[in-house]
């Protein structure tokens, strides 16, 4: 499939979710001090929002800046305050706590101007692991865009911790596309795209290994690179959104996406994605402990794309209950994917020491996701 191909199935898009970083919104003074929020880019961000929504199109927003406000609002009110160079996770959360309510005052103001309302939504990676919070963020959401309403996502950052964080909005971005089946995720980033060799690539129809590698890490003021991005495109082709890379410094890139320009990398395929929403909630849903399992099982999630029986079940790792979510492991601790067990470690383990496999499907076909699926 070629880009143009690609690039006008992007035209037909009806929801999209637009992603902008802390390298681009962020400002800094002389001596590289945070120095707030570049208003120019969020006034420029909000004529790209209307310019789709004059489109029919449903926009969903994903902003960093928390954290760099916040920099910026101590450093200009409190004399003492010196900004770290390399601040742990509690200066961050306190960092975030402090510019967050700054962050969407400022985008309520600027997209006021031009008649946009719009709203605030924090999120953790918790909200995604647990089923009911990610449904209600899905509803809450689907309700904002029927009033007309912009909502802002970003990660609660004051809240999360290292285990239960997104870590980078990339991801925070592709979990939400995902959630409310957009057909476009637009990443801006400081750089023209995704480069090999300083050469842009303009679209990909696949991840491979190679990819990944040439992928580099964060650099700036943000946690993301180039490699989170590219996660992003390998869960758009698994649960069926498109991604675009987009040089965020340009005039207007989403502009000129849509009117056909030759811009950014387009990651995506023209094929429907076939994953159901329980699917789909299972590729972020956090894992209570592992199964290991023995090669004839390993062989018949893979390739028959059958249910896993107690009696492929060898081993257990930590503690679980009925309806937990489970990593699927092989002996060699490779996983497998992952699943929703039937029956919790204690059931499950008293089966495997008498011997005396259970007599029923352990995880259900339906309930559970390969690691081909993954990515």
């Amino acid at each position: 499939m070629d880009r143009k191909e690609l690039q006008k199935a992007l035209t037909e898009s009806k929801r999209v979710v637009l992603k902008i970083g802390s390298g681009l919104i962020a400002t800094a003074n002389e001596a590289n001090e945070p120095n707030g929020l570049d208003r120019s880019m969020i006034e420029k961000l909000r004529d790209e929002v209307l310019f789709l929504r004059d489109r029919g199109i449903e926009v969903i927003l994903v902003s960093s800046g928390a954290v760099a406000m916040g920099r910026s609002v101590l450093r200009k009110t409190l004399a003492g305050y010196h900004p770290q160079s390399n601040p742990g996770l509690s200066r961050k959360q306190a960092l975030a706590a402090v510019g967050q309510a700054r962050l969407i005052s400022l985008y309520g103001e600027i997209f006021a101007e031009k008649g946009l309302a719009v709203s605030q939504i924090l999120i953790t990676a918790r909200d995604f692991r647990d089923r009911n919070a990610y449904l209600n963020i899905g509803h809450t959401i689907q309700e904002l865009l029927r009033l007309g309403v912009v909502p802002i996502i970003n990660e609660n950052d004051t809240v999360s911790t290292e285990e239960l964080r997104f870590g980078d909005n990339d991801l925070l971005s592709a979990a939400c596309a995902a959630l409310l089946r957009s057909d476009l995720l637009v990443l801006l980033t400081s750089v023209n795209g995704f480069l090999i060799n300083e050469q842009r690539v303009p679209v990909l129809t696949s991840i491979t290994a190679d990819v990944l590698e040439a992928a580099g890490g964060p650099s700036g003021p943000g946690s993301g690179g180039m490699r989170t991005k590219i996660r992003a495109g390998q869960l758009g082709l698994r649960t069926g959104f498109r991604v675009a890379i987009l040089p965020g410094r340009d005039r207007a890139p989403v502009q000129s996406l849509f009117t056909g320009e030759d811009i950014g990398t387009i990651i995506g395929s023209t094929e429907p994605s076939h994953m159901n929403a329980r699917k789909m909630w299972l590729l972020f849903a956090r894992t209570r402990g592992a199964v290991i399992i023995d090669d004839g099982a390993v062989n018949a999630l893979r390739h028959r794309g059958s249910s896993l029986l107690g009696a492929g079940i060898k081993e257990l790792r930590g503690a679980f209950a009925q309806s937990d979510v489970v990593e699927i492991v092989d002996h060699s601790g490779q996983s497998i994917g992952r699943g929703i067990v039937r029956a919790g470690s204690r059931e499950i383990q008293a089966s495997i020491d008498a011997k005396k496999p259970l007599s029923y499907e352990v995880i259900h076909r339906n309930d559970l996701i390969i690691e081909t699926e993954i990515g």
